[in-house]
């Protein structure tokens, strides 16, 4: 039997109370996305550019859990 068993791996990934790699990334996310929205910005501008900047840190964690997700500990 190897080091590292399926079950240790999804232990790692989707731990209980938050502390798996998955919640933890979901967690920043919702932190990126909830900062952002508590922003005060009167300039549409810097509001526009800001937003571009949270959509692509909010893709890279979605693409970086669906990367995560594809992998197999069989």
């Amino acid at each position: 039997m190897g080091l590292y068993t399926y079950s240790f791996c999804q232990g790692i990934l989707y731990a209980n109370l938050d502390s798996g790699v998955i919640d933890n990334l979901e967690d920043a996310r919702h932190e990126i996305l909830q900062n952002f929205n508590q922003m005060d910005l009167d300039n549409a501008s810097v509001q526009e550019e800001m937003r571009d900047i949270v959509d692509d840190m909010v893709s890279e964690i979605d693409r970086l859990i669906n990367r995560i997700q594809s992998v197999s500990f069989r």
